[in-house]
């Protein structure tokens, strides 16, 4: 059997100062997964390394920086140190060169096939790559980003591994690296992939990631822990330097530039040595050292969790002394959810903290996950309810020699009130109106989300575009290429099949995104999934090329069954000075078309009749919301949200204004880094700038719930909620007071779809390929310091008219 070699070169981290080969830990099929390991009944692993003029030259071509004879003594420094492990089975020496066993006196790039397309025999094969052609002509990636790729590469087909190569970048080593010994570190890290060890994170994170702007801890943050800072920061910083001698080996990446590369040469930190010694185990490592064991589970209390790690670290020694597992990591997928986790290699007699962490970056053989609530410490009381389960609360465990001590998570969280449901990690785009589905895209593939029936991958060859759905989520609106011209058009999918919905310009050219090129572009579908609109191409001048601004190419469209593929009227509009215009939303029922005129101008349609320029009468600068009927239409101004009744055209009685978030009691004020709420009040801020810039993106159908993103990027983001009678509130600050927990870490800033009565919400961050559904149909309210469930929204309206607050009490102050 030979492992893969196509999928062990995928995913390699593209960053100077990063390791991030493909060697994950492999493991065996079937419902006991087991680690693929050298036999080490048979003494000590050969290891054959390559020849050549040097490891690495310096500016002129032709002077060795490292000589092969030092790259060897680096290679044999880092097997000795994993051989070395007082615990571990494993060892491996130098016995022999790749010349002697297979007549290859220098591997490179136009040979490397000789090697990698063939057993070459028992044992370690390490190739020394000078001028990284091995990295771009046989693997495929630049020699700037890489510094070594190494893994498991043949098995005898019974989880033994018989053959391992590792290639080491000889060009990407730095000039002041004079005898290898920061580079050193990429060595011993590569070797571990050999070996078949994967990534672990438990203070690399912390001596590489972490800065005082955005700090990680060596424990749970706001628990009296302070945050411990990348080893080089500058001192100018006030920063809290990490010793790098407290960098694991087998972080994801490596700064080989200075001492921590040096650091990561040795195998000295607990975690390392836990990690070899749990595939490669002597007779006494278990009854010698202390061992944690437990299962991550959701707050319904049975659900197992994978992807999430897990840290054991010594209450007097945390850094030097902490040992981390993934849950999963033992199965890996294979077997459904699996939220275990073991730590070993625990000191007898010491305590230690537990407590759950979200894995930062890197790539790992069990797929990360997002923490789903708190992060938070085990304690000996620990369950969901996040007021009897404090995440600050821990219960040292003492390790004891031959004992493996119990310590499972709850993920916290209520069982009722305000639900949240995560769904997948990728963008949802749109929900239908019933609440249950979603549609979304992960990279380059469309799919759809049913609460009921999972996840279904539509068609290579679909496009979701903007992902609209019909009100049940039985339709679509995607993009295909029909006739295979590179050029999309707009259609609708559905199970019954597919319909092309047409185009403006004979599928002649079109105009490009990061979809592809496309002559029409899909926006928005009426509840019926009869009435599409969007953005088509024409071309006017007859040269074949269609995207020329200022000179009516770029259009808005509409399509219906009835009448087909036909422009929306534009007849006053004056092209020489707009760039284009597009449709972009619709009302439930079909009537009531919304659009936009180069940026920050909206415009609207009513009954496929003339364009009414918003912007002109309301100082709209977007519309993409309405409500069932079109009698309320979310219009962003530079006054706050107005609601307009298209029914009533455009007199000045047709718009109510809705307000928005408020600035420094939502959002703050940034200006060149400074938040002028800590020297202007929110009325001062105000009368300067305007409310908050607010873009609502849904509306229940009575128009009386809606949803939108506000800020900037340059401010920050915020999401809202805004209820009628209640006004506008910060989503992520509505979610803490309902006790919400699960999203402390992750607050939703980017909400994109409600369904029709208001009580489902769809989204998530924005830039983040991660998304959630809010379950709104029970609220909290804090009535004369008593928690009350609620309906959503009109239990929620009618008790803040009484006088109660929103919330829960217990949250309202936090």
């Amino acid at each position: 059997m030979k492992l893969n070699n196509l999928t062990l070169a995928v995913g390699l981290a593209v960053a100077a100062t990063s390791v991030h080969a493909a060697g994950p830990l492999y493991t065996t099929d079937g419902q006991n997964p087991q680690p693929l390991k050298w036999d080490t009944s048979k003494g000590p692993i050969p290891v054959y390394t390559d020849g050549g003029e040097a490891f690495t030259f310096d500016y002129d071509a032709e002077t060795p920086f490292i000589t092969i004879d030092r790259a060897n003594e680096i290679t044999a420094h880092a097997f000795r140190n994993w051989s070395d492990v007082p615990t571990s089975t494993f060892a491996a020496e130098i016995t022999g060169t790749i010349e002697q066993m297979a007549g290859i006196d220098d591997v490179t790039g136009e040979n490397a096939a000789e090697i990698y397309t063939k057993e070459n025999g028992y044992g370690f094969w390490v190739l020394y790559d000078t001028d990284g052609s091995i990295l771009e002509d046989f693997f495929g990636v630049p020699k700037e980003a890489v510094l070594g790729i190494a893994f498991p590469e043949w098995t005898d087909g019974n989880g033994t591994i018989i053959e391992a190569t590792a290639v080491m970048n000889g060009w990407n080593v730095w000039d002041t690296d004079v005898d290898g010994n920061n580079v050193a570190g990429v060595f011993t890290h590569e070797f571990g992939h050999a070996i078949n060890l994967s990534h672990s994170q438990v203070n690399g994170q912390l001596a590489y990631q972490s800065y005082t702007y955005s700090p990680y801890y060596p424990g749970v943050p706001g628990c009296d822990v302070d945050p411990v800072h990348r080893w080089d920061y500058p001192a100018y910083a006030n920063a809290n330097n990490a010793d790098p001698a407290i960098i694991e080996t087998m972080f994801p990446f490596i700064n080989h530039s200075g001492r921590a590369g040096a650091e990561q040469s040795t195998i000295e930190h607990p975690d390392d040595v836990a990690a070899i010694s749990n595939i490669y185990p002597t007779a006494d490592y278990a009854s010698s050292t202390g061992t944690i064991s437990g299962v991550l589970r959701l707050k319904d209390g049975k659900t197992e969790y994978s992807g999430i790690n897990v840290i054991a670290r010594n209450v007097d020694n945390p850094l030097f002394d902490a040992v981390s597992d993934m849950t999963g990591s033992a199965t890996q997928g294979k077997v459904g959810p699996d939220g275990r986790f073991t730590i070993r290699n625990l000191t007898p007699g010491q305590e230690y903290v537990l407590y759950l962490e979200q894995i930062n970056s890197g790539g790992y053989p069990t797929a990360r996950t997002r923490l789903l609530s708190q992060q938070e410490y085990w304690n000996e009381s620990e369950g969901t309810d996040p007021l009897q389960d404090a995440a600050c609360d821990a219960t040292p465990i003492v390790a004891e020699a031959g004992v493996t001590r119990e310590a499972d998570f709850y993920f916290n969280g209520y069982q009722k009130g305000v639900q949240v449901t995560p769904i997948v990690s990728a963008f949802v785009l749109d929900m239908a109106k019933n609440g249950k589905k979603g549609a979304g895209l992960a990279g380059q593939t469309a799919f759809l989300w049913d609460e009921d029936k999972g996840f279904k991958v539509l068609p290579a060859d679909i496009v979701p575009a903007n992902g609209a759905l019909d009100r049940n989520g039985q339709k679509m609106l995607v993009q295909k290429d029909f006739t295979g011209n590179g050029i999309q058009e707009a259609a609708i999918w559905s199970e019954q099949g597919i319909t092309r919905l047409g185009d403006l310009n004979g599928n002649s050219c079109g105009g490009g995104s990061q979809t592809g090129v496309a002559a029409v572009s899909g926006w928005a579908m009426d509840d019926k999934g009869e009435t599409a609109v969007g953005l088509a191409y024409k071309d006017v001048d007859g040269d074949g090329f269609c995207q020329r601004s200022f000179t009516g190419e770029i259009v808005p469209f509409i399509w219906d069954r009835k009448g087909g593929m036909r422009e929306l009227d534009t007849s006053s509009i004056d092209w020489g000075r707009t760039q284009f215009i597009r449709a972009q939303g619709i009302s439930g029922n079909g009537e009531v078309v919304l659009g936009l005129d180069s940026h920050q101008r909206a415009v609207a349609w009513v009954n496929d009749g003339p364009i009414i320029k918003l912007h002109d009468a309301f100082g709209a600068r977007d519309a993409y919301a309405s409500s069932y009927d079109g009698r309320r239409v979310a219009l962003t101004t530079a006054d706050g949200v107005k609601l307009w009744d298209a029914s009533k055209g455009t007199s000045p009685d047709a718009v109510t204004n809705i307000g928005s978030l408020r600035w420094c009691e939502d959002m703050p004020f940034y200006f060149f880094g400074l938040n002028y709420c800590d020297v202007l009040s929110e009325e001062e801020i105000t009368d300067a700038v305007g409310p908050v810039p607010l873009s609502v993106s849904d509306m229940s159908d009575d128009g009386r719930v809606a949803i939108g993103r506000a800020g900037s990027f340059r401010m920050g983001l915020a999401g809202g909620l805004w209820v009628e009678g209640i006004g506008w509130m910060q989503l992520a600050d509505f979610l803490r007071k309902q006790g919400v927990v699960e999203m402390d870490s992750l607050p939703m800033n980017n909400p994109i779809s409600i369904s029709a009565s208001g009580t489902e919400i769809m989204g998530g961050l924005a830039g983040i390929q991660f998304s959630w559904k809010i379950d709104l149909d029970q609220a909290y309210v804090c009535n004369s310091g008593v928690s009350q469930q609620v309906g959503f929204p009109g239990g929620l309206r009618e008790a803040v008219a009484a006088g109660a607050e929103v919330g829960r009490c217990e949250f309202i102050d936090q």
